[in-house]
Order: C-alpha cells, then sequence, then structure tokens
C-alpha cells in the first residue's frame, strides 16, 4: 500500500481542503498503474483509499473510466460512471470524452453520438476532444456527410479546431474517395496559417498515393523538403508503398535501401512491404535476405508480417516453412486469420495437396470464419482444373458467399469438360444474383452451347446476359 494511505495520513482527516495532497498522489498512482495495465492493482488501490476515508474525486474516476474503455470496451467505462454518480461525483467533459472515443474505438456510430447529445442534455460544454473521436468514428464508420456536418457545428459553436481535427477531416475525407477536396481542404489550412503538422503531411501523402494521385504526392513531399519538418518513417513507408503500388518498383526499393542505410527502419513494417513487393515480382532470393535481416534485427513480428512471410514460402512451394511458420506464429501468441487461411489453401492447391486444402477449409470453419470467400475461391478453381467440377460445385452450394470470381472458376471447369448445359445454368445463377463472370467465360458458355446444338440454353443466356445490362447501374 502507497504509503499516503497509511493510518498516519488520517491527521489530514479534517477539512476537506487538506485532503487535496493525498487526492492528488492518488490520481498519480492510479495513472501510473492505469498506464502499465496493471486495472486490477488501480482498482486496489482505490478500495484501500475509499476505506481510509480519502475521497476520490473527478479526476481519480476518469482515469479508472478512460483505462477501463481502452482495456475491456465502452461497457466497462460505463460501469465506471455509474460508480462515479454512485459517489456523488458528477462526470464532466472529460469523462464523455473518454466514453466517445472509447465507442469510437469499437466503430459504435450510434452510441458515441447519443454520448455526445447526453453530455449536452447534462450542460457540458463539448471540446475539440469532444467532436474529434466523433468524426473519426463516423468517417469509419462509411458516414462522411454526418462527420462534416459534426465539423460544421464544431465552427458553428466557435470551438477551435485543433490539429488533430483536421488530421481527422483529411484522413476522414480519403477514406471516403474525396480525395481533391481532401487537398483543398489541406491548401486552405496551408493558406490560413493554421496548424500543419509533420502527421498532416503524412496523412496527405498516404491518402494521395491510395487515392492514385501520384504527382500531387510527389508535390506535397517536395514541400514537406522545404520545410522544417523532418520526414520520418511513416512519410518514407507512404511513399514506398506508392511506388510498388503504381509500377515504380525500383524507385520504391532505393528508398527502402536509402531508409536502410541512414538507420531509420526501427519496425516491421517496411520490411514486410518491401518482401511482399519482391515475392510478387518473383524476386524470391532478395526477399529471404531481407527477411533474415529483419530477424537478425530482433524485430517483433505482427500477423501481417507472418502472412507475408508464409505467403513468401508458398510461392517457393516450401510449404512445410509456411507450417512451421504458423506454428510459430500461434505460439506467439497471435492467432490466425482469413488471410492466412486463404494463404495456405492456395499454397496447397497449387502444389496439388487438394485433400489437405480441404482440411485446411474444415479447420477454419471451426474458428469461426466461414465467409471467408477467397480461401473457397482457392479450392473451387482448382477442383476445376484437376476437372472435379462435381467436387467444386458441391463446394459451391455450401459457400455463403460467392462472387464473381466463385463464377467464373466454375464456368470455365464446366465447359472445359464440355458440361455446356449446366455451365450456362450456372451462369444464369450467377446473373441472377447480381454477380457477373469474365468475358471469355460468357464467350465460352455461348461457343459451347452454338456448337453442341441447344438452342434453347443460348436463348435463356442471352436473354439473362441483356437483362443483366439493364440492371447494372
Amino acid at each position: 500500500m502507497p504509503a499516503w494511505c497509511s493510518k498516519g495520513s488520517g491527521a489530514m482527516a479534517r477539512g476537506r481542503g487538506r485532503w487535496l495532497l493525498p487526492t492528488r498522489l492518488l490520481n498519480v498512482s492510479l495513472a501510473a498503474l492505469c498506464r502499465g495495465g496493471s486495472l486490477a492493482a488501480a482498482e486496489s488501490v482505490l478500495v484501500d483509499a475509499i476505506r481510509l476515508g480519502l475521497p476520490p474525486d473527478v479526476v481519480t474516476y476518469n482515469t479508472l473510466l478512460a483505462a477501463h474503455c481502452r482495456a475491456a470496451g465502452l461497457e466497462a467505462g460505463l460501469a465506471v460512471m455509474g460508480r462515479m454518480r454512485e459517489a456523488g461525483v458528477e462526470p464532466d467533459a472529460v469523462t464523455y470524452n473518454s466514453l466517445i472515443a472509447g465507442a469510437a474505438r469499437r466503430g459504435l456510430p450510434i452510441h458515441a453520438l447519443d454520448l455526445f447529445d447526453e453530455m449536452l442534455r447534462a450542460g457540458i460544454a463539448p471540446d475539440s476532444w469532444s467532436y474529434n473521436p466523433l468524426m473519426h468514428c463516423l468517417f469509419r464508420s462509411g458516414h462522411p456527410e454526418d462527420a462534416y456536418r459534426v465539423f460544421a457545428d464544431m465552427a458553428e459553436k466557435g470551438i477551435a479546431p485543433c490539429d488533430t481535427t483536421y488530421n481527422t477531416l483529411l484522413d476522414g475525407m480519403f477514406r471516403a474517395g474525396y480525395a481533391m477536396n481532401a487537398y483543398r481542404m489541406f491548401r486552405y489550412l496551408q493558406r490560413a496559417g493554421l496548424p500543419v503538422s509533420i502527421v498532416t503531411y503524412n496523412t496527405m501523402i498516404n491518402g494521395l498515393c491510395s487515392s492514385g494521385k501520384v504527382g500531387y504526392a510527389r508535390m506535397v513531399l517536395r514541400e514537406l523538403g522545404r520545410t522544417d519538418h523532418a520526414p520520418n518513417i511513416i512519410t518514407y513507408t507512404a511513399v514506398m508503398k506508392c511506388c510498388f503500388k503504381y509500377g515504380r518498383f525500383e524507385q520504391g526499393l532505393d528508398t527502402f535501401l536509402s531508409l536502410l542505410d541512414r538507420g531509420y527502419i526501427s519496425d516491421v513494417y517496411p520490411y514486410c512491404t518491401v518482401i511482399s513487393a519482391l515475392v510478387k515480382k518473383g524476386r524470391l532470393g532478395e526477399a529471404n535476405n531481407y527477411c533474415d535481416l529483419m530477424l537478425q534485427n530482433g524485430s517483433r513480428l505482427d500477423s501481417v508480417c507472418y502472412n507475408t512471410l508464409i505467403h513468401m514460402r508458398c510461392q517457393e512451394g516450401k510449404l512445410d516453412d509456411a507450417f512451421e511458420l504458423v506454428s510459430m506464429m500461434e505460439d506467439g501468441g497471435l492467432e490466425s486469420d482469413e488471410y492466412t487461411f486463404a494463404i495456405l489453401v492456395n499454397g496447397l492447391c497449387k502444389m496439388g495437396h487438394i485433400e489437405a486444402a480441404e482440411k485446411q477449409l474444415f479447420y477454419m470453419e471451426i474458428k469461426g470464419m466461414q465467409s471467408n470467400v477467397v480461401a473457397y475461391n482457392c479450392l473451387v478453381d482448382a477442383l476445376c482444373k484437376f476437372q472435379e467440377v462435381d467436387a467444386a460445385i458441391r463446394l459451391l452450394q455450401c459457400m455463403k458467399l460467392k462472387d464473381d470470381f466463385t463464377y467464373t472458376s466454375l464456368v470455365h471447369g464446366l465447359c472445359r469438360v464440355g458440361r455446356y448445359h449446366m455451365a450456362s445454368k450456372f451462369l444464369r445463377i450467377c446473373l441472377r444474383e447480381g454477380n457477373n463472370v469474365l468475358a471469355s467465360a460468357k464467350r465460352a458458355v455461348i461457343a459451347g452451347l452454338r456448337s453442341s446444338g441447344f438452342k434453347n440454353d443460348l436463348r435463356k443466356v442471352r436473354v439473362a446476359l441483356n437483362m443483366a445490362k439493364l440492371l447494372r447501374p
């Protein structure tokens, strides 16, 4: 128990003002425990403090509430607010800001809006930190217009946006597909002399790159070089990804090597980006070299990085190594995700291990990932290539989700074995469900039906294709 909780501190019990210092020490102790993830210890200290007659204040409860929101979610934070009210301590703006942020982290826009309204009804004035997570949540949940209305409401109430507000707005615009609107907003910030930090520049460069506006991204990067802000690892990684995505491979690799030479690379993300790009180019030897270098540097791998390495091993045909990486990942406390299973199923199918791929799908279903359409598509395609079309049909009928690739593989497979009547049937089902197949698959069906004399089926397919054109948005 901390020294301030000892019975000797009871001498300070007279007069509420005399508790000021011990309460501050209580809050400092709780904040340290919460930062260290020791929530149970923090709760125990609070119980001891209350038992000794030391009154917690709004800062005490806000510290616990924010920690519970981060660790266990919104419900845990709301429970702390309930205890707070029972103790006669009224919530303030910080309380509601933490709860709104908790709802935003969980992607719960309705809850975030309800909490914001509750704060207003309680007569608590919101600040920029009330609006920022609300905007972030609405953008991430696919409601950009509502997010912008929140920003407009903030301006109407005369609440000064901070740099986080503008960064949230810019990032949200890019995610919603409004790249040029974001660019114009960025220029407005510069003209108005408003805060433009390195985070803002990184947001712009990453957003412009992701939107395919490479020229604009390079322009912003050049401008960054003329400011007092130093480009950091996030800046260069965004540029590197952009180069790889839009076919400027050597530029991307040069960017990575320059980061490596300067000792800027401190985490796995740049390594994974370049390894993935090298694997796609078929330069597996170089990818392996950077993989070894990454591991030698003692980098802690995350699931994305493991998936990159597993994909590389599958591309090399080293399935034993791929499964060894899966075991290492799971032993390290990381779960295989839908991408892991899709990579493994695809790798097994390419090596002709169909039964093993089916077992992976079964194991995937046990783990509750039945909607992994990519993994199923890999097996459907492999079965069709091995002319096991009946097995492919049975698998398709078990799938909860199908897409264009599912039907394209099956239609092509049926045409390859001369089952044009069945191919035309699945083509029509595909079109009725609002999906489509590749033009080559359509041509194969029509040519097959014509050569086989299935005139009635040929007519039905043409009608279905015309209807699909009319209904297409």
